[in-house]
Protein backbone atom coordinates (compact mmCIF):
# COMPACT_ATOMS: atom_id res chain seq x y z
CA UNK A 1 0.00 0.00 0.00
CA UNK A 2 1.70 3.47 -0.71
CA UNK A 3 2.15 6.30 1.59
CA UNK A 4 0.96 9.63 0.02
CA UNK A 5 3.15 11.44 2.88
CA UNK A 6 6.41 9.49 0.89
CA UNK A 7 5.74 8.74 -2.34
CA UNK A 8 7.65 9.81 -5.13
CA UNK A 9 4.97 10.00 -7.30
CA UNK A 10 2.77 11.92 -5.11
CA UNK A 11 5.75 14.66 -4.36
CA UNK A 12 4.22 17.37 -6.73
CA UNK A 13 0.63 17.00 -5.16
CA UNK A 14 2.43 17.27 -1.46
CA UNK A 15 4.47 20.75 -2.60
CA UNK A 16 1.19 22.06 -3.84
CA UNK A 17 -1.20 21.65 -0.57
CA UNK A 18 1.61 22.81 1.20
CA UNK A 19 1.59 26.10 -0.55
CA UNK A 20 -2.28 26.32 -0.75
CA UNK A 21 -2.17 25.66 2.60
CA UNK A 22 -0.16 29.23 3.33
CA UNK A 23 -3.15 30.51 1.76
CA UNK A 24 -6.05 29.30 4.12
CA UNK A 25 -3.34 30.45 7.06
CA UNK A 26 -3.31 33.55 5.83
CA UNK A 27 -7.40 34.29 4.59
CA UNK A 28 -8.16 33.16 8.03
CA UNK A 29 -5.88 35.39 10.16
CA UNK A 30 -6.91 38.52 7.37
CA UNK A 31 -10.64 37.67 8.32
CA UNK A 32 -10.14 37.31 12.15
CA UNK A 33 -7.23 40.74 12.58
CA UNK A 34 -8.63 42.74 10.13
CA UNK A 35 -11.74 43.50 12.17
CA UNK A 36 -10.33 42.69 15.31
CA UNK A 37 -7.21 45.21 14.97
CA UNK A 38 -9.55 48.06 13.56
CA UNK A 39 -12.32 48.21 16.63
CA UNK A 40 -10.01 48.09 19.26
CA UNK A 41 -7.83 50.85 17.74
CA UNK A 42 -11.42 52.71 17.18
CA UNK A 43 -11.95 52.26 20.72
CA UNK A 44 -8.35 53.00 21.87
CA UNK A 45 -8.39 56.80 19.53
CA UNK A 46 -12.30 56.87 18.52
CA UNK A 47 -10.53 58.24 15.28
CA UNK A 48 -11.40 56.84 11.78
CA UNK A 49 -8.28 58.15 10.30
CA UNK A 50 -5.93 56.52 12.67
CA UNK A 51 -7.87 53.21 11.72
CA UNK A 52 -7.57 54.18 8.23
CA UNK A 53 -4.01 54.65 8.24
CA UNK A 54 -3.13 51.48 10.25
CA UNK A 55 -4.67 49.50 7.65
CA UNK A 56 -2.70 51.48 5.00
CA UNK A 57 0.12 50.41 7.19
CA UNK A 58 -0.16 46.93 5.87
CA UNK A 59 -0.37 47.75 2.48
CA UNK A 60 2.63 49.77 2.24
CA UNK A 61 4.40 46.64 4.11
CA UNK A 62 3.41 44.33 0.40
CA UNK A 63 4.81 47.50 -1.72
CA UNK A 64 8.81 47.68 0.65
CA UNK A 65 8.90 44.09 0.87
CA UNK A 66 7.75 42.41 -2.35
CA UNK A 67 10.85 43.88 -4.51
CA UNK A 68 12.87 42.45 -1.53
CA UNK A 69 11.84 38.76 -1.72
CA UNK A 70 13.38 37.63 -5.03
CA UNK A 71 16.89 38.39 -3.50
CA UNK A 72 15.86 36.69 0.18
CA UNK A 73 14.63 33.50 -2.61
CA UNK A 74 18.01 33.52 -3.95
CA UNK A 75 19.60 33.35 -0.85
CA UNK A 76 17.85 31.05 1.67
CA UNK A 77 15.46 28.31 0.37
CA UNK A 78 11.78 28.71 -0.04
CA UNK A 79 10.42 26.49 2.68
CA UNK A 80 12.51 27.67 4.83
CA UNK A 81 11.59 31.55 4.03
CA UNK A 82 7.50 30.66 4.30
CA UNK A 83 8.33 28.99 7.74
CA UNK A 84 10.28 31.76 9.63
CA UNK A 85 8.20 33.90 7.99
CA UNK A 86 4.95 32.18 9.69
CA UNK A 87 6.54 31.63 13.08
CA UNK A 88 7.51 35.69 13.38
CA UNK A 89 4.51 36.86 12.48
CA UNK A 90 2.60 34.46 14.53
CA UNK A 91 4.63 36.04 17.28
CA UNK A 92 3.98 39.25 16.01
CA UNK A 93 0.08 38.86 16.19
CA UNK A 94 0.31 37.80 19.57
CA UNK A 95 2.14 41.32 20.42
CA UNK A 96 -0.27 42.76 19.70
CA UNK A 97 -2.43 43.15 23.13
CA UNK A 98 1.14 42.71 25.07
CA UNK A 99 2.54 46.66 23.50
CA UNK A 100 -1.01 48.22 23.50
CA UNK A 101 -0.12 52.12 22.29
CA UNK A 102 -1.09 53.43 18.63
CA UNK A 103 2.57 53.63 18.00
CA UNK A 104 3.25 50.07 18.10
CA UNK A 105 0.53 48.70 16.26
CA UNK A 106 1.35 50.69 13.41
CA UNK A 107 4.95 48.88 13.78
CA UNK A 108 3.47 45.14 14.50
CA UNK A 109 1.06 45.90 11.53
CA UNK A 110 3.79 46.93 9.18
CA UNK A 111 6.12 44.19 10.27
CA UNK A 112 3.33 41.33 10.30
CA UNK A 113 2.38 42.82 6.97
CA UNK A 114 6.15 42.19 5.27
CA UNK A 115 6.05 38.70 6.89
CA UNK A 116 3.09 38.02 5.26
CA UNK A 117 4.13 39.46 2.10
CA UNK A 118 6.98 36.77 2.22
CA UNK A 119 4.31 34.16 2.18
CA UNK A 120 2.62 35.20 -0.40
CA UNK A 121 5.06 35.67 -3.15
CA UNK A 122 7.02 32.77 -2.42
CA UNK A 123 4.09 30.16 -2.14
CA UNK A 124 2.50 32.04 -5.53
CA UNK A 125 5.73 31.80 -7.65
CA UNK A 126 6.19 28.18 -5.83
CA UNK A 127 2.70 26.75 -7.00
CA UNK A 128 3.63 28.85 -10.89
CA UNK A 129 6.75 26.67 -10.97
CA UNK A 130 5.35 23.02 -9.98
CA UNK A 131 1.86 23.57 -11.83
CA UNK A 132 1.56 21.42 -14.55
CA UNK A 133 0.64 24.57 -17.86
CA UNK A 134 -2.68 22.84 -18.73
CA UNK A 135 -3.86 23.12 -15.31
CA UNK A 136 -1.88 26.38 -13.87
CA UNK A 137 -5.15 28.46 -13.87
CA UNK A 138 -7.20 25.96 -12.40
CA UNK A 139 -4.59 25.14 -9.15
CA UNK A 140 -4.31 28.96 -8.93
CA UNK A 141 -8.45 29.26 -9.15
CA UNK A 142 -8.43 26.42 -5.90
CA UNK A 143 -5.41 28.77 -4.28
CA UNK A 144 -7.85 31.83 -4.20
CA UNK A 145 -10.85 29.97 -3.61
CA UNK A 146 -8.71 28.54 -0.47
CA UNK A 147 -8.22 32.13 0.17
CA UNK A 148 -11.25 33.79 0.16
CA UNK A 149 -12.80 30.82 2.04
CA UNK A 150 -10.18 31.70 4.62
CA UNK A 151 -11.41 35.00 5.28
CA UNK A 152 -14.59 33.72 5.85
CA UNK A 153 -13.42 31.34 8.47
CA UNK A 154 -11.30 34.16 10.10
CA UNK A 155 -14.62 36.25 10.16
CA UNK A 156 -16.48 33.53 11.81
CA UNK A 157 -13.93 33.26 14.34
CA UNK A 158 -13.61 37.07 15.09
CA UNK A 159 -17.45 36.34 15.60
CA UNK A 160 -17.11 33.97 18.55
CA UNK A 161 -14.04 35.39 19.99
CA UNK A 162 -15.17 39.25 19.34
CA UNK A 163 -13.18 42.08 20.64
CA UNK A 164 -13.55 42.20 24.98
CA UNK A 165 -10.49 39.96 25.21
CA UNK A 166 -7.40 39.32 23.80
CA UNK A 167 -8.13 35.98 22.47
CA UNK A 168 -8.25 36.60 18.96
CA UNK A 169 -5.02 38.28 19.09
CA UNK A 170 -3.79 34.77 20.79
CA UNK A 171 -5.93 32.61 18.35
CA UNK A 172 -4.62 34.56 15.12
CA UNK A 173 -0.80 33.69 16.74
CA UNK A 174 -1.53 30.32 16.89
CA UNK A 175 -3.11 29.68 13.42
CA UNK A 176 0.02 30.92 11.71
CA UNK A 177 2.41 28.43 13.48
CA UNK A 178 -0.04 25.25 13.04
CA UNK A 179 0.29 26.46 9.48
CA UNK A 180 4.25 25.94 9.48
CA UNK A 181 3.32 22.41 9.94
CA UNK A 182 2.57 21.55 6.19
CA UNK A 183 5.57 23.18 4.99
CA UNK A 184 7.49 21.07 7.41
CA UNK A 185 5.59 17.89 6.73
CA UNK A 186 4.77 17.14 3.37
CA UNK A 187 7.70 16.97 1.73
CA UNK A 188 8.06 17.81 -2.48
CA UNK A 189 9.99 19.98 -4.87
CA UNK A 190 10.61 23.40 -3.63
CA UNK A 191 10.64 26.43 -4.94
CA UNK A 192 13.57 27.09 -7.90
CA UNK A 193 15.39 29.83 -6.23
CA UNK A 194 16.01 33.08 -8.87
CA UNK A 195 19.71 33.88 -10.63
CA UNK A 196 21.32 36.81 -9.18
CA UNK A 197 20.28 38.81 -11.73
CA UNK A 198 16.39 37.40 -12.24
CA UNK A 199 16.46 38.96 -8.38
CA UNK A 200 17.65 42.13 -8.64
CA UNK A 201 15.03 45.19 -9.01
CA UNK A 202 15.70 45.50 -12.63
CA UNK A 203 14.29 41.80 -13.14
CA UNK A 204 11.15 42.85 -11.20
CA UNK A 205 11.07 46.14 -13.28
CA UNK A 206 11.71 44.24 -16.55
CA UNK A 207 8.63 41.66 -15.76
CA UNK A 208 6.54 44.32 -15.76
CA UNK A 209 7.76 45.73 -19.05
CA UNK A 210 7.18 42.14 -20.59
CA UNK A 211 3.94 41.41 -19.50
CA UNK A 212 1.78 44.13 -18.92
CA UNK A 213 -1.57 42.57 -18.92
CA UNK A 214 -0.29 40.21 -16.47
CA UNK A 215 0.73 42.37 -13.95
CA UNK A 216 -1.76 44.98 -14.89
CA UNK A 217 -4.28 41.96 -13.40
CA UNK A 218 -2.96 42.26 -9.50
CA UNK A 219 -2.85 46.06 -9.86
CA UNK A 220 -7.15 46.24 -11.28
CA UNK A 221 -7.75 43.27 -8.73
CA UNK A 222 -5.58 45.24 -5.64
CA UNK A 223 -8.12 48.27 -6.34
CA UNK A 224 -11.55 46.41 -7.06
CA UNK A 225 -11.44 44.10 -4.33
CA UNK A 226 -10.23 46.46 -1.57
CA UNK A 227 -12.87 49.07 -3.11
CA UNK A 228 -15.32 46.56 -2.93
CA UNK A 229 -14.94 45.34 0.52
CA UNK A 230 -14.18 48.57 2.17
CA UNK A 231 -16.95 50.70 0.34
CA UNK A 232 -19.71 48.74 0.03
CA UNK A 233 -20.85 48.67 3.28
CA UNK A 234 -20.59 52.68 3.10
CA UNK A 235 -22.38 52.42 -0.50
CA UNK A 236 -25.23 51.05 1.00
CA UNK A 237 -25.34 53.01 4.21
CA UNK A 238 -25.37 55.49 2.05
CA UNK A 239 -28.57 54.56 0.08
CA UNK A 240 -30.64 54.06 3.17
CA UNK A 241 -29.70 49.87 3.46
CA UNK A 242 -30.86 48.53 6.87
CA UNK A 243 -27.42 46.57 8.38
CA UNK A 244 -29.37 43.52 7.58
CA UNK A 245 -29.33 44.31 4.13
CA UNK A 246 -25.66 46.07 4.13
CA UNK A 247 -24.69 42.51 5.49
CA UNK A 248 -26.47 40.90 2.55
CA UNK A 249 -24.78 42.45 0.16
CA UNK A 250 -21.46 41.90 1.92
CA UNK A 251 -22.32 37.75 2.39
CA UNK A 252 -23.29 38.09 -1.68
CA UNK A 253 -19.64 39.78 -2.56
CA UNK A 254 -17.61 37.07 -0.49
CA UNK A 255 -19.84 34.25 -2.08
CA UNK A 256 -19.25 35.35 -5.43
CA UNK A 257 -15.05 35.24 -4.77
CA UNK A 258 -15.85 31.94 -3.23
CA UNK A 259 -17.66 30.70 -6.42
CA UNK A 260 -16.12 31.95 -9.46
CA UNK A 261 -12.20 31.34 -8.95
CA UNK A 262 -12.18 27.90 -10.14
CA UNK A 263 -14.44 28.08 -12.93
CA UNK A 264 -12.74 30.88 -14.09
CA UNK A 265 -9.14 29.52 -13.97
CA UNK A 266 -10.58 25.96 -16.27
CA UNK A 267 -12.06 28.57 -18.55
CA UNK A 268 -9.14 30.43 -18.81
CA UNK A 269 -6.97 26.70 -19.44
CA UNK A 270 -9.39 25.22 -21.73
CA UNK A 271 -9.20 28.41 -23.83
CA UNK A 272 -6.62 31.18 -23.94
CA UNK A 273 -5.88 33.10 -20.95
CA UNK A 274 -5.42 36.61 -22.51
CA UNK A 275 -8.72 36.59 -23.93
CA UNK A 276 -10.36 35.19 -20.96
CA UNK A 277 -8.67 38.40 -18.61
CA UNK A 278 -10.32 40.53 -21.85
CA UNK A 279 -14.09 39.13 -21.04
CA UNK A 280 -13.26 39.41 -17.34
CA UNK A 281 -11.87 42.74 -17.36
CA UNK A 282 -15.33 44.07 -19.53
CA UNK A 283 -17.62 42.47 -17.53
CA UNK A 284 -15.80 43.70 -14.40
CA UNK A 285 -16.63 47.16 -16.54
CA UNK A 286 -19.98 46.72 -16.93
CA UNK A 287 -21.12 45.17 -13.89
CA UNK A 288 -20.64 48.58 -11.77
CA UNK A 289 -22.93 50.45 -13.75
CA UNK A 290 -25.59 47.93 -13.82
CA UNK A 291 -25.29 47.84 -10.21
CA UNK A 292 -26.06 51.67 -10.39
CA UNK A 293 -28.56 51.30 -12.31
CA UNK A 294 -30.39 48.90 -10.00
CA UNK A 295 -29.69 51.67 -7.17
CA UNK A 296 -31.12 49.56 -3.86
CA UNK A 297 -33.35 47.52 -4.98
CA UNK A 298 -32.07 44.45 -2.71
CA UNK A 299 -32.65 41.33 -4.74
CA UNK A 300 -31.05 42.77 -7.35
CA UNK A 301 -27.86 44.16 -5.59
CA UNK A 302 -26.91 41.01 -4.06
CA UNK A 303 -26.82 38.90 -7.85
CA UNK A 304 -24.76 42.28 -9.08
CA UNK A 305 -22.38 42.48 -6.20
CA UNK A 306 -21.64 38.38 -6.09
CA UNK A 307 -21.49 38.61 -9.94
CA UNK A 308 -18.61 41.88 -9.83
CA UNK A 309 -17.00 40.19 -6.86
CA UNK A 310 -16.72 36.46 -8.51
CA UNK A 311 -14.85 38.50 -11.97
CA UNK A 312 -12.98 40.46 -10.28
CA UNK A 313 -11.54 37.46 -8.38
CA UNK A 314 -10.42 36.14 -11.71
CA UNK A 315 -8.45 38.69 -12.63
CA UNK A 316 -6.25 37.69 -9.87
CA UNK A 317 -6.20 33.63 -10.54
CA UNK A 318 -5.93 34.17 -14.63
CA UNK A 319 -3.85 36.99 -14.38
CA UNK A 320 -1.10 34.90 -11.84
CA UNK A 321 -1.51 31.98 -14.65
CA UNK A 322 -0.44 34.01 -16.90
CA UNK A 323 2.52 35.03 -14.98
CA UNK A 324 3.61 31.61 -15.02
CA UNK A 325 3.45 30.88 -18.73
CA UNK A 326 5.01 34.11 -19.54
CA UNK A 327 7.99 33.33 -17.68
CA UNK A 328 9.93 29.76 -16.05
CA UNK A 329 12.33 28.95 -13.70
CA UNK A 330 13.68 31.17 -10.83
CA UNK A 331 12.28 33.96 -13.34
CA UNK A 332 8.83 33.47 -12.29
CA UNK A 333 9.77 35.00 -8.74
CA UNK A 334 10.64 38.24 -9.95
CA UNK A 335 7.53 38.37 -11.81
CA UNK A 336 5.68 37.28 -8.81
CA UNK A 337 6.66 40.15 -7.17
CA UNK A 338 5.83 42.66 -9.25
CA UNK A 339 2.52 41.14 -9.50
CA UNK A 340 2.60 41.04 -5.18
CA UNK A 341 3.90 44.80 -5.40
CA UNK A 342 1.12 45.83 -8.49
CA UNK A 343 -1.42 44.40 -6.37
CA UNK A 344 -0.42 46.12 -3.16
CA UNK A 345 -0.12 49.72 -4.88
CA UNK A 346 -3.86 48.90 -6.52
CA UNK A 347 -4.97 48.04 -2.29
CA UNK A 348 -2.99 51.32 -1.35
CA UNK A 349 -4.69 53.84 -3.63
CA UNK A 350 -8.30 52.43 -4.31
CA UNK A 351 -10.03 53.56 -1.51
CA UNK A 352 -8.80 56.64 -1.17
CA UNK A 353 -9.63 57.57 -4.77
CA UNK A 354 -13.43 55.94 -4.22
CA UNK A 355 -13.76 57.83 -1.46
CA UNK A 356 -13.12 61.00 -3.15
CA UNK A 357 -15.26 60.35 -5.79
CA UNK A 358 -18.49 59.03 -3.34
CA UNK A 359 -17.91 62.36 -1.31
CA UNK A 360 -18.23 64.42 -4.33
CA UNK A 361 -20.40 62.23 -6.54
CA UNK A 362 -22.57 60.43 -3.89
CA UNK A 363 -22.88 56.96 -3.46
CA UNK A 364 -22.90 55.81 -7.14
CA UNK A 365 -19.21 57.84 -7.09
CA UNK A 366 -18.00 54.33 -6.24
CA UNK A 367 -19.32 52.65 -9.09
CA UNK A 368 -18.17 54.97 -11.26
CA UNK A 369 -14.29 54.41 -9.98
CA UNK A 370 -15.04 50.29 -10.11
CA UNK A 371 -16.07 51.10 -13.88
CA UNK A 372 -13.16 53.27 -14.70
CA UNK A 373 -10.48 50.73 -12.95
CA UNK A 374 -12.08 48.36 -14.78
CA UNK A 375 -12.33 49.69 -17.84
CA UNK A 376 -8.31 50.99 -18.13
CA UNK A 377 -7.68 47.82 -17.45
CA UNK A 378 -9.62 46.36 -19.98
CA UNK A 379 -8.48 48.57 -22.67
CA UNK A 380 -4.74 47.72 -22.00
CA UNK A 381 -5.82 43.89 -22.32
CA UNK A 382 -7.67 44.05 -25.72
CA UNK A 383 -4.78 46.14 -26.82
CA UNK A 384 -2.38 43.49 -26.09
CA UNK A 385 -4.42 41.01 -27.28
CA UNK A 386 -5.10 42.67 -30.52
CA UNK A 387 -3.47 39.88 -33.61
CA UNK A 388 -0.87 42.50 -34.67
CA UNK A 389 0.81 42.81 -30.94
CA UNK A 390 3.53 39.54 -30.90
CA UNK A 391 3.99 40.30 -26.92
CA UNK A 392 0.51 40.47 -25.79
Amino acid sequence: MTNPLTDPRFANNRSLIASICCAAVCGIVFGLSMPLVSLRLEGMTSSGLIVGLNGAAAAFSTLVMAPIVPRLLSLVPGRVLIVVSLLCAGALHALFPVFETVPAWFVLRFVMGSFMTVVFVVSETWINQIATPMRRATILGVYGTVLSGGFGVGAFLFGQLGTSGDAGFYAGGLIFLIGALPIILLQGPAAQAPGKDEASPTAILNAARLAPAAIGAALAFGALETVLFSMAPVYGDRLLLSDAGISMVAMAAAAGALAFQIPLGWIADKTDRREALKWIATTAAITPLAIWAVGDYLPGMMLLFFIQAGVASGLYTVGLALVGERFSGGAIAAANAAFIFAYGTGSLFGPPASGIAMDGLGPHGLMIVMAMIAAIYAALVWVRAAPTDADS
